[in-house]
This record gives C-alpha cells, sequence and structure tokens, in this order.
C-alpha cells in the first residue's frame, strides 16, 4: 500500500524513539550500505556535531538518517556551509511504499529550519545501491562527478544544493 505523503514527517530523534528504533529490520545487502538506526543514535548521544532524525508516518517511526555538520563532511565537499546526510534507512516493512521519496521531499525544509546557514546537503551513496542512487536522484540530488572510498566499496558523492 502506497504511504500518503501527508503523513510523513521529520523528527529530531530522542530517546522516546529508541524502542521502536530497536525494532527496525534491513536485509543483509543493506546492511553493507548503511547503519542500524541504534547505533548511529548512540553516537549522536557522544557526537553532537551529529542530527539523528526520525522519519515519521502519523506517529510510528518508519526510518532513521543522520545530519552531521563535523568533519566528516569535508571529505564529501568543500562546502563550509554543507551538512552530510548519513546513515539513512527505511525499517524493512516499510520499504516500496514511498515513505524514501516522501522523506527526501521534507528534507531541504527541514534543514533549513534546523541548519539556517547551511547552503548544501552532501551524501555518499555506494556506486553498487541502485536503488539508493535512483531515489536520490529522483528526489533532486545531483552527482558531483567526484568519489569516495567508502566500507564497501566505491561511493558516488551527491549534492542538494539548499536555497
Amino acid at each position: 500500500m502506497r504511504v500518503n505523503e501527508e503523513n510523513i514527517y521529520l523528527v529530531k530523534a530522542e530517546n522516546d524513539h529508541i524502542n521502536a528504533l530497536k525494532s527496525f529490520t534491513l536485509d543483509e545487502r543493506q546492511l553493507a550500505f548503511t547503519s542500524m538506526p541504534v547505533p548511529a543514535y548512540e553516537k549522536c548521544q557522544i557526537d553532537h556535531d551529529r542530527f539523528p532524525v526520525v522519519i515519521m508516518e502519523k506517529d510510528q517511526p518508519v526510518g532513521f538518517f543522520v545530519l552531521d555538520r563535523g568533519d566528516d563532511t569535508f571529505s564529501y565537499s568543500d562546502n563550509t556551509k554543507a551538512v552530510l546526510l548519513r546513515a539513512y534507512s527505511i525499517n524493512r516493512p516499510e520499504q516500496g511504499r514511498g515513505i524514501a521519496k516522501a522523506s527526501l521531499q521534507l528534507l531541504e525544509q527541514f534543514v533549513k529550519r534546523h541548519f539556517p546557514n547551511c547552503h548544501e546537503i552532501v551524501l555518499g551513496v555506494n556506486e553498487d545501491n541502485e536503488a539508493a542512487k535512483k531515489i536520490y536522484l529522483g528526489a533532486g540530488f545531483i552527482h558531483t562527478n567526484k568519489k569516495k572510498n567508502g566500507r564497501s566499496g566505491p561511493q558516488a558523492i551527491l549534492k542538494y544544493p539548499v536555497i
């Protein structure tokens, strides 16, 4: 069943979301490309340059990602006003319903609200992760024609100008 995009929204992850995030599953192939939500959330508690975000459908967490303003960002972009999108995932049972597309359509406004000085969102997507590349490019991210080595092979670096 396709998602009703009006029911999708983004919120800063809080401790109240942990139990739902613990129940998230990803298939083995996806785990090669992204992190599970709880370990990524826990890193945010230590590294305050990382901002954890939950993708909500009505009142239920269905996805997760991190916006990172730390030094890692500069291995993806020379723009000092960039934010790095990382650890993006949609809970396995919710995949294929359009949640990723809907959440990425909300991303620019969310970033403007929480990072008003941000001019660019960057990310690295594994070159073998065709599904993710298609979603990001469909959401308006563009190739920078730069590459970076990631934990599972070469990554294409994509960017999204925040206007």
